[in-house]
């Protein structure tokens, strides 16, 4: 790895680290821009919250804290639950609810001796614990033990006729039948209204979900690098590829490059998907253990969907194809130029006010002046093992102005449209209710599947909506065929 361009590629985001130990996480931002972002939510809402964190117990690094909960309190440690609530004269009381000392740690004692409990093996490492340092950690005004949590809930609530509740929809399946078993969040969400029955309980998710989708000046910084980070991961993986590598070898070779630059984990599970294994959607690969596991072969396209660096909790979401042995085949080429050209029509839209149905539908149109439409047709196209997967469609839906339907990924329902928001997330919602405003950072990523080809094509970037228009964070990753193919030469 040539180590200058990875300089140049970071320089963007030079000048900025995560604040040491501020409000208790080292990767959070200072605390008064928590304190802003809970302040504002309590204006939208006017009535007692209660956001919860994750449980995180004894779990050995796999989870991370919720990012609803960590956006408004930058707090990392396990179990903790933050309530806000008037206090009558026109201020905000804040309350964070935190484990006792040690409580839930995952601290070892070879016998009973409580002497043990500070021996060097079992100090906390920036845990939080209710008291003075907590408070001047976070900037909350107030921190008690967990055991105080249902005395303090309902003082603060006080009379309130609503409280509003941070719920994740709380719907988990079970057979007919049987009772749906509820999330951790549903659980604490139906205890709560149990202990201020005269309260109706309210959602507040969508209020802080739109306040997470336009981002602040410390959350574009983390993004700008986490974009960066990842595109150096994919300009290694078409420097180093060739046949006869596992896919899983490629996801290898950027999770090295981005803990290299300081990324200490992916966003999401590795997409490394080449030739005929690429035309299948990776939800539904996902489901087997070697979900990533073919060698590829000569005359192959590579399907990466794993720019997914993850950088002081924000994530990225970044997708490169090109072809295994370096260069594209005639009809590859055709069809790549085709998804480039519907990318850059849809970035060529991303400015303040516009919607993002304008950018889907200048995708579309791109794919339906190139006679893609009639791909999507089952009939035209002899059966529904032969028809194309195109993104965004049905084309002639969208051509025909006719707006988005509801989407859902879980069902596969919808217009399938051009991308998502990303943040403390790397699909950080999809609010397309309003139009486009500075500081909103989303995904645009057309693509194009055609079985009969073995031909699965995406191309996706991070985009930043500026005052002016936009910026691609992830732009240092090429995209285009000149660009890759001089690359792949130049670098092996």
């Amino acid at each position: 790895m040539r180590r200058g361009w990875i300089a140049g590629a970071l320089a963007v985001a030079s000048g900025w680290a995560p604040a040491p130990a501020s409000a208790q996480s080292d990767v959070a931002f200072p605390p008064e821009v928590y304190a802003g972002r809970r302040a504002r939510l309590m204006d939208r809402l006017g009535a007692p919250v209660v956001v919860t964190g994750e449980y995180m117990i004894r779990h050995g690094g796999e989870k991370r804290q919720d990012p609803d909960f960590f956006y408004l309190t930058g707090v990392e440690s396990p179990y903790a639950v933050l309530v806000m609530a008037p206090d009558g004269e026109g201020r905000v009381r804040e309350a964070l609810f935190l484990p006792d000392h040690r409580e839930f740690a995952g601290a070892q004692y070879p016998y009973q001796d409580a002497r043990l409990v500070d021996a060097a093996w079992n100090r906390l490492i920036r845990r939080l614990e209710p008291g003075d340092a907590a408070e001047a950690a976070t900037g909350i005004g107030e921190t008690f033990a967990l055991a105080e949590f249902v005395d303090r809930l309902r003082e603060m609530v006080g009379t309130a006729s609503t409280v509003y509740f941070a719920d994740d929809g709380g719907g988990l399946y079970a057979p007919p039948g049987m009772q749906a078993p509820r999330t951790l969040r549903r659980q604490f969400r139906d205890e709560v209204a149990r202990l201020v029955p005269g309260a109706a309980l309210a959602d507040a998710t969508p209020a802080i979900a739109r306040m997470r989708v336009v981002k602040d000046r410390w959350e574009i910084q983390a993004l700008r690098r986490s974009a960066a980070i990842s595109a150096a991961g994919m300009v290694e993986a078409m420097r180093r590829i060739e046949p006869g590598m596992n896919d899983l070898e490629v996801a290898g070779i950027m999770e090295w490059t981005w803990k290299r630059e300081g990324s200490p984990r992916a966003s999401f599970p590795p997409i490394v998907a080449s030739g005929p294994d690429a035309v299948s959607l990776f939800t539904i690969r996902s489901e087997n253990y070697n979900s990533v596991n073919r060698v590829m072969r000569e005359g192959d396209l590579v399907f990466i969907d794993y720019g997914a660096a993850e950088w002081a909790m924000y994530g990225s979401d970044v997708c490169r194809t090109f072809p295994v042995s370096g260069r594209f085949t005639p009809e590859q080429r055709r069809l790549y130029e085709i998804v480039l050209e519907a990318q850059q029509a849809a970035i060529a839209q991303v400015r303040p006010g516009v919607t993002i149905l304008d950018v889907i539908r200048a995708a579309a149109e791109v794919f339906r002046r190139h006679g893609l439409e009639e791909k999507e047709d089952v009939e035209a196209m002899g059966g529904a093992d032969r028809v194309w997967g195109v993104m965004p469609s049905p084309t002639h839906y969208l051509a025909r102005d006719e707006g988005l339907t509801t989407y859902t990924a879980t069902a596969g329902l919808g217009v399938r449209d051009i991308g998502h928001h990303v943040g403390l997330e790397a699909t950080d919602g999809r609010d397309y209710s309003t139009p486009l405003e500075p500081g909103m950072v989303f995904t645009v990523e057309p693509k194009l599947y055609a079985p009969e080809l073995d031909i699965a094509i995406m191309i996706e970037d991070m985009i930043l909506v500026t005052e002016e228009g936009h910026e691609n964070l992830s732009a240092t990753a090429p995209r285009s065929v000149r660009e890759i193919e001089e690359l792949m030469s130049g670098g092996r």
